[in-house]
């Protein structure tokens, strides 16, 4: 579920950038900034990156408002995602990194919303997403550039509401313990 989320809007973003900006190629990709031995995560410039920098339950929307879940009941968890989109520009283009990172805002202003209905790459079994600002102040954005292991560029951060995981495939339970192995010898 949070593959199809995530893969659906940077999909629809893209598109979106193309047009605005009369391109040929995609410019918005998911990825990290960096990679775990430290060196850059992406090759090519001039793109906007989408990093998932944190994922929380919604417990407002979880029966009883918390997590804990009968015996046998399987009832879905719904989470937020928090993304950050950030640019990747060579220096010299400082001024085109604004640009695009004007029209992340432009777009998500335009479109909060995103049902399977206005949203064809959306999963059918994801009801909606809703995409608001995630307004950071400058000790938390210093704190995410460093835990990420990045450099400040422009960005912003939104806070991708209500993907419901309910893997109804994943039913697990443990079975009965009915004799203990007494033969094991311990020399």
């Amino acid at each position: 579920m949070i593959s199809s989320a995530v893969g659906s809007i940077v999909s629809e973003l893209n598109e979106f950038i193309k047009t605005r900006f009369r391109l040929d190629e995609d410019r918005v990709v998911l990825s990290n900034l960096v990679n775990p031995d430290g060196s850059s995560a992406l090759k090519e410039e001039n793109r906007i990156v989408v990093s998932i920098i944190n994922i929380q339950e919604e417990r407002l929307a979880t029966p009883g408002g918390h997590s804990a879940i009968s015996a046998g009941s399987k009832q879905p968890v719904y989470l937020n995602l928090f993304l950050l989109f950030s640019t990747h520009f060579n220096e010299k283009l400082n001024q085109e990194s604004l640009r695009f990172i004007s029209a992340v805002i432009g777009f998500f202003q335009s479109k909060k919303v995103f049902t399977p209905n206005d949203t064809p790459q959306l999963d059918s079994s994801i009801e909606k997403l809703v995409m608001e600002i995630y307004n950071l102040d400058f000790k938390d954005q210093s704190s995410i550039f460093s835990t990420l292991g990045a450099k400040y560029s422009p960005s912003i951060v939104y806070r991708m509401r209500m993907v419901a995981i309910d893997e109804g495939m994943m039913d697990y339970s443990t079975g009965l313990i009915s004799e203990r192995d007494t033969n094991s010898s311990t020399d």
